[in-house]
């Protein structure tokens, strides 16, 4: 009995683990007013709900223009170029007696070397992560929604654009979507 709660116990923690995660993602909606940014909560067959500076925001279809999904992007954290340690334990190498020694017969570094060396490297790092800051900061949309405030236009286009929302991702109907699967799968030919 010890050994099927065990098991039982064993495959629930296992199946809660795989679960799915939900993925927010960001969106732009143009509409004849102005820019909305936020991230997509839920869309429906008359509005879009986005959770915009902790608010919930209905858009009316008629109103949108177009809508944009990005991806929320990690922080930049700065990158090391260049490492100079003329101490590492790469640049040396341990003779048959147990001494240390430096490889190839190299001297140590003068404190003028030194000092330069870390200085270089520094600089040559800042420099890199100047010039690579702003590339990871360039964050293009996954998705582009022309709407325009046609009805016709956004029912064509709402079954896609609701597995970027927040709500279907977290209420999915597993059964539905594998019917589609199956349905999608029983027109390919082998």
């Amino acid at each position: 009995m010890k050994l099927f709660f065990l098991v039982l116990i064993f495959a629930l923690s296992v199946g809660f683990s795989q679960a799915q995660t939900v993925k927010p993602y960001i969106t732009k909606i143009k509409t004849k007013d102005g820019v909305i940014r936020g991230l997509l909560y839920k869309v429906d067959s008359a509005s879009v709900i986005i959770l915009a500076d902790h608010n919930f925001s209905t858009v009316d279809i008629s109103e949108i223009k177009s809508i944009k999904i990005r991806t929320p992007k990690k922080p930049y954290e700065i990158v090391q170029f260049v490492k100079y340690d003329p101490w590492s334990e790469d640049n040396f190498e341990k003779r048959t007696d147990g001494l240390k020694v430096r490889k190839w017969g190299e001297k140590d570094p003068t404190l003028g070397e030194e000092i330069g060396g870390h200085f270089y490297g520094t600089l040559f790092n800042v420099i890199g992560n100047i010039f690579a800051a702003p590339i990871h900061s360039i964050n293009p949309s996954i998705a582009n929604y022309k709407i325009n405030g046609s009805l016709q236009k956004f029912a064509e286009q709402k079954a896609e654009l609701n597995y970027f929302s927040v709500y279907y991702q977290s209420n999915l109907n597993i059964v539905a979507e594998t019917n589609k699967i199956k349905a999608i799968s029983a027109g390919f030919k082998p």
